[in-house]
């Protein structure tokens, strides 16, 4: 029988946050995490943007990842998000992510059609919105998963009375150009996701906004109207965290404020939150700090 691992939620605030933690064997990734869960032993929680695993269907790639994070994930919740590596099979093919489904038990306050697909949780002041960003490999079955999900975040996000607002998601809202010139060329702007999901942000409030799967950790400063401007949210897309690495694919994006050092290794976030501020600080593997974002309420 598979384990399920259940979500309890304190008051207080601090997280790891990870992303792309997919591997080859799973050792560079386990060295990290635990490395980062001994240097933040106060962590109250912590997140796993998606692409959790190589392959969705492998339960083999599962059961080392399960076995990696202990015993952390047996003492404090897993946050977790859908990544598009979820929902491939074995033959990397699309499927429906019945396994990571069937791992991770978090709240019931999305579609009830979809259990564990998209989801929303508060913990201290931060209301925290969880996105299922895999349309692509799921629309043969969900083909209105993004009509579905625009509605319920949108109220999800309105109805919340907490100070702080944040989204977790896993595909980046922003598109990137290719540096590799052997790659199909690709125009600079906003993804699918960006132009689903941003004017919801935008209408809603929303002052973080974490992504992943590009694997490069980039901070693009505050957004609204898919342009520069402090009323938006600030987008932060983290860079990965297992051993799948993409040196030099990406070009930067106009809207990019800071890029991790070339050619990226694995890094990891702490988020912290306070009456003023969320605070989110990345980390190389050996600790040592790679950037420091701040968000606070404008005035």
């Amino acid at each position: 029988m598979e384990q399920i691992y259940d979500m309890i939620v304190s008051k207080s605030f601090k997280a790891v946050v990870v992303s792309d933690s997919q591997s080859s064997d799973y050792a560079d990734w386990e060295k990290l995490f635990k490395g980062a869960m001994a240097r933040n032993k106060d962590a109250d929680f912590f997140v796993d943007l998606g692409d959790i695993v190589d392959n969705g269907e492998d339960e083999f790639q599962w059961q080392t990842w399960l076995k990696s994070v202990e015993p952390t994930i047996s003492d404090i919740p897993l946050v977790p998000a859908l990544g598009n590596h979820e929902a491939y099979t074995l033959d990397w093919k699309m499927m429906l992510p019945e396994r990571y489904t069937s791992h991770f038990n978090v709240p019931q306050n999305g579609d009830s059609s979809l259990p564990n697909h998209y989801y929303s949780f508060d913990w201290g002041d931060v209301h925290f919105t969880v996105l299922d960003t895999s349309l692509y490999e799921e629309k043969e079955w969900i083909p209105d998963l993004y009509e579905k999900e625009k509605v319920w975040a949108k109220k999800d996000i309105l109805q919340s009375k907490k100070k702080w607002k944040v989204v977790l998601m896993h595909k980046d809202p922003f598109q990137y150009s290719f540096a590799d010139p052997s790659r199909p060329a690709r125009q600079e702007g906003f993804s699918e996701e960006g132009q689903t999901f941003m004017p919801i942000f935008d209408e809603t409030g929303v002052d973080l906004v974490l992504s992943a799967h590009l694997h490069t950790y980039r901070d693009r400063g505050h957004v609204y109207d898919f342009k520069r401007n402090p009323k938006g949210p600030a987008y932060v897309i983290l860079g990965l965290s297992g051993n799948v690495r993409y040196p030099g694919l990406w070009k930067e994006h106009a809207l990019d404020e800071y890029t991790a050092p070339q050619p990226e290794t694995d890094n990891y976030v702490v988020l912290e939150a306070s009456e003023d501020a969320l605070i989110l600080t990345g980390y190389l593997p050996d600790g040592s700090e790679l950037h420091r974002t701040e968000v606070r309420k404008s005035e």
